[in-house]
């Protein structure tokens, strides 16, 4: 991964949506401080298949060197060798490997989104190191999609086939899950995982309200470093689901209101308002759900409006989330 001066890296791939505005006017970074950062994805997945599997020994010494964090430094361990022989002969895992190459039949455009987002990452916040990326075939592991550490991020492109991919309906997921296993999630994806392993601070959450900035701060987050990305996408609203809620919010805000739920420490009534769901239960079976996330959003979106000069990082480190609320001055 190289850190280029130059801004040669000059489009990020737009993503947009007709049903919702974007937030991220007000993170602005300077161009003279942009410094570009060029991610170049090892495809590991894609490699692994293409092997031959009647040599595979030899065929696994020829990518060992890129590919040295899956495959380690030797293969003289049997059973770790046949491991790899049933992965790469695994019917399933063949049908998903040529999947996957048909949605993805290269990663250019994930790599230009990517170097934008790590760009805007690496200027909110230049003291975190940035991770070396990797695309593999998972079989479907869709709770963690994106994994990461301080120098690996590894993203299972099986996880983004498409809402209606035949698969994922036999795995029984639910449609509202699926709707965000597509290509246009994976950027985003990307960034909450680099966000929750090493910039969240994880603040004990005991009320409503503390669940709801501390959802809200992600969703900022992602305005800074996911500038074109439509409202809607990063928080995973269909059309209708994005109407409804800017239609609702000041019924959504009086119900919070009336029934004293800001400072609720029930957890399950915290997460009805938070989870994920087909709808928000105690509203309409049309109701978007995760209403508490959105209006953590624009609670914490209020207050940096209010508070420009807080950089992202201060931002996100404030745990007082009643002062957050209070200076935000927010009400739909």
């Amino acid at each position: 991964m190289k850190i280029l001066k130059s801004t040669s890296i000059a489009i990020f791939l737009i993503m947009i949506t007709a049903c919702s505005r974007n937030s991220s006017e007000s993170w602005v970074v300077p161009d003279d401080q942009n410094q570009q950062i060029s991610v170049s994805i090892h495809r590991y997945g894609e490699k692994l298949f293409s092997l031959d599997t009647s040599n595979l020994l030899q065929e696994l010494k020829s990518i060992q060197s890129e590919y040295q964090v899956f495959l380690g430094t030797d293969f003289a361990d049997h059973d770790q060798f046949m491991q790899l022989y049933q992965f790469v002969t695994d019917t399933q895992l063949i049908y998903l490997n040529k999947k996957t190459q048909e949605v993805f039949p290269d990663l250019h455009s994930l790599e230009t989104e990517i170097s934008a987002s790590f760009s805007r990452f690496h200027y909110f916040f230049p003291n975190n190191t940035l991770p070396s990326v990797y695309t593999y075939i998972s079989g479907m592991y869709y709770e963690q999609p994106v994994e990461v550490n301080d120098e690996l991020m590894v993203i299972a492109l099986d996880d983004y086939l498409g809402s209606d991919f035949e698969l994922y309906r036999k795995l029984g997921l639910p449609h509202y899950r699926t709707l965000r296993m597509t290509p246009d999630y994976v950027t985003i994806d990307v960034m909450k995982a680099l966000y929750n392993g090493g910039i969240n601070p994880q603040f004990t959450q005991k009320t409503l309200l503390d669940r709801m900035v501390g959802a809200g701060k992600l969703m900022v987050y992602l305005d800074a470093v996911l500038p074109q990305v439509a409202d809607s996408l990063k928080i995973g609203y269909t059309s209708a689901q994005w109407k409804w809620m800017e239609e609702n919010k000041e019924n959504v805000w009086a119900f919070l209101v009336k029934n004293q739920l800001f400072y609720s420490s029930d957890y399950d009534t915290q997460t009805k308002l938070i989870q994920e769901a087909p709808f928000t239960t105690g509203f309409s079976n049309e109701s978007a759900p995760r209403v508490g996330i959105w209006l953590g959003w624009q609670i914490v979106k209020a207050y940096h409006e209010n508070y420009p000069e807080i950089s992202l990082n201060e931002l996100i480190s404030n745990a007082d989330t009643q002062e957050i609320l209070q200076k935000s001055g927010y009400k739909p």
